[in-house]
C-alpha cells in the first residue's frame, strides 16, 4: 500500500513556540515599526542592567509631590501655562520606562514608514533577476520586523540613562503621563555628592517645564511635528550594505544587537541640501525649546539651596552624552550639538534680560516668532521684530 500524503496538523505552527513566535512577528499589522517586538527588547536590554527593579510607595509619593510643587513653582515664577489635565505621575525604573516606549512612536513612525516606502521604491527600481530586486520584496515585508529590533535595542540603550519621560525632548503620544526614573535620578545625585530630594524636585521641575510647552502652550507640538514632518519627507534612506548587516546580526544575544547599533544602523540617511536645510530648522526649534526650558527650570530652582550645583552638574552631563542618547540620535537622525545649544541659551538670557519673561514667551506666539539663524546670535534684532 502506498504511503499517504505526509500532511502537517493545521495548528502545528501555533503550538511549536519558536514557529509561533515567529508568525507572531512576522503577522504584525501595526504600522511601520513592531512595536511588541520592540517593547520585548527595550525591556530585556533596560531590566539587565537594574539594580534596582520595584520603587519603594514613599519614594514613588514622594515624586508625586515633587511634580505637584514643581507645576506651581513653574507657573509663580516664569509664568508658565500648567496643562489642563491633572498629570499621571509615575516613579518608575529604567525597564518600566522601556515598557512604555511606544509613547515615541509618533517620532519613530514616520521615519520608519520612509524606510518602507524606500525599500520598495529602490528594489523596483532594479533589473528583473537582481539578486536586490529580488530581496526587495522580502525586506519590506519585514521592515517591520527590522525597525522593530532597531527601536527596540535604541530605546533599551537610552533607557539606562534617562531621568524621566522628556529627556528626549520631544512630544510623547501619552499626553498626561510622566515617569520619572527613580534609580536613575538617585545615582546621579549620589555621584555628583547631591541632595537627593532636591535633585528628584529639579528633574521634576525639569519634566514639568517640558509638558508646559507640549501640553500647555499653543502651537508648540504642532510646530515641532510640521518641522519634523518637513526633515521626513526631505530624508533620503541608504539601502548600501543593509542586507550585509541584518545577515550578520545575533538575534539571540541583545547585548550584541545593541553593538551593532552603536556601530550603525540597518538603515542609514543620507545627506542633502533639502534635508540639511529641514533638519536645521527643526534643530533651532529644538534647541530654543531646551534652553528656554532651563532657563524657566533655573528661574524655579533659585528656590533650592543645592539648585546652582545641580544645574552644573546636569549641564556636565548633557555635555557627556552617553551612548543612548548617541545612539537615538543617530536613529533619528537629529542632533543637537552643545555649540547649538549654548547659541540658543545666550538668545534667551539676553532677552530675559531685555524684557523679562514675557518678552521670552513670545517666541511661541506663533511660527514666524522662532527666532532666524541671524536673530539667534543677534537678540536686539528678534526683539525689534517682534515688537512691531
Amino acid at each position: 500500500m502506498p504511503d499517504e500524503p505526509f500532511e502537517l496538523p493545521p495548528d502545528l505552527l501555533g503550538r511549536i513556540p519558536l514557529f509561533a513566535e515567529l508568525a507572531k512577528v512576522l503577522s504584525w499589522s501595526g504600522g511601520p515599526v513592531n512595536w511588541d517586538l520592540a517593547r520585548q527588547i527595550a525591556v530585556a536590554l533596560a531590566a539587565g542592567e537594574e539594580t534596582v527593579h520595584e520603587v519603594p510607595k514613599a519614594d514613588g509619593n514622594e515624586i508625586t509631590e515633587a511634580f505637584r510643587l514643581a507645576e506651581m513653582w513653574l507657573a509663580e515664577g516664569p509664568g508658565l501655562a500648567t496643562p489642563a489635565k491633572v498629570a499621571v505621575v509615575r516613579a518608575t525604573t529604567p525597564a518600566r520606562w522601556a515598557e512604555r516606549a511606544t509613547a515615541l512612536s509618533e517620532i519613530v513612525d514616520p521615519l520608519a514608514a520612509k524606510v518602507v516606502a524606500s525599500v520598495r521604491d529602490q528594489s523596483g527600481g532594479l533589473a528583473a533577476g537582481d539578486e536586490a530586486a529580488m530581496l526587495g520584496p522580502v525586506m519590506a515585508q519585514m521592515a517591520p520586523v527590522f525597525m522593530g529590533i532597531q527601536a527596540g535595542v535604541v530605546l533599551g540603550t537610552l533607557a539606562g540613562s534617562v531621568m524621566g519621560t522628556y529627556d528626549v525632548p520631544m512630544p510623547v503620544t501619552e499626553e498626561g503621563a510622566v515617569d520619572l526614573v527613580v534609580p536613575t535620578i538617585d545615582t546621579f545625585a549620589d555621584s555628583y555628592g547631591l541632595d537627593r530630594r532636591e535633585t528628584r524636585l529639579w528633574v521634576a521641575l525639569h519634566q514639568a517645564a517640558h509638558r508646559s510647552l507640549f501640553e500647555a502652550t499653543p502651537d508648540v507640538s504642532t510646530h515641532f511635528f510640521a518641522l519634523f514632518h518637513n526633515y521626513v519627507a526631505a530624508l533620503q534612506v541608504d539601502l548600501t550594505g543593509a542586507m550585509d548587516r541584518l545577515q550578520s546580526l545575533d538575534l539571540q544575544s541583545p547585548e550584541h544587537l545593541r553593538e551593532a547599533m552603536e556601530q550603525e544602523g540597518f538603515f542609514g540617511l543620507i545627506d542633502t541640501p533639502a534635508a540639511a536645510e529641514a533638519l536645521t530648522r527643526l534643530q533651532r526649534f529644538l534647541a530654543v525649546l531646551e534652553a528656554y526650558a532651563d532657563r524657566a527650570v533655573d528661574t524655579a530652582a533659585s528656590r533650592l539651596a543645592s539648585g546652582p550645583k545641580i544645574s552644573e552638574a546636569m549641564a556636565r552631563r548633557r555635555a557627556d552624552s552617553g551612548p543612548g542618547d548617541r545612539m537615538f540620535q543617530r536613529f533619528i537622525g537629529v542632533d543637537l550639538s552643545v555649540e547649538t545649544l549654548r547659541t540658543a541659551d545666550a538668545f534667551c538670557r539676553a532677552v530675559l534680560e531685555a524684557g523679562g519673561w514675557p518678552a521670552l514667551s513670545r517666541v511661541w506666539e506663533d511660527s514666524r516668532a522662532l527666532p532666524s539663524a541671524e536673530e539667534l546670535v543677534d537678540p536686539s534684532a528678534w526683539l525689534s521684530r517682534v515688537a512691531t
